[in-house]
C-alpha cells in the first residue's frame, strides 16, 4: 500500500495534470491514470512478495547493496565520459 502514494506522486502526477488540462476530463484521466499505475505495479508487486517467500532475505539485501553502490559509483563516471569523451 506504501508503494502507491509513493509513485503517484512523481511523474504521473504531471502527467495526469498535463492530460487532464488537455482533455478537460478529470474523472476519466484520474480513473486511467490509477488503473494503468496498478496494472504496471501489480506483476512487480506479485514477483516481490513471492521472491521474498522463496529467497533468504540476507542475500537479497547484500544484491541489493551491491548494485545500488555500483550505480552510484556508474552514474558519474558515466556522466565524467560523455561530457569529457
Amino acid at each position: 500500500m506504501a508503494f502507491f502514494p509513493v509513485e503517484i506522486g512523481d511523474k504521473t502526477q504531471l502527467a495526469t495534470v498535463a492530460l487532464t488540462a488537455q482533455f478537460n476530463a478529470v474523472v476519466l484521466v484520474a480513473l486511467g491514470t490509477t488503473v494503468g499505475m496498478m496494472i504496471v505495479d501489480a506483476p512487480v508487486v506479485w514477483f516481490g512478495a513471492t521472491a521474498t517467500n522463496r529467497l533468504p532475505l540476507r542475500a537479497v539485501r547484500l544484491v541489493a547493496s551491491m548494485l545500488f553502490a555500483l550505480t552510484g559509483l556508474a552514474i558519474p563516471l558515466t556522466l565524467d565520459i560523455a561530457m569529457f569523451g
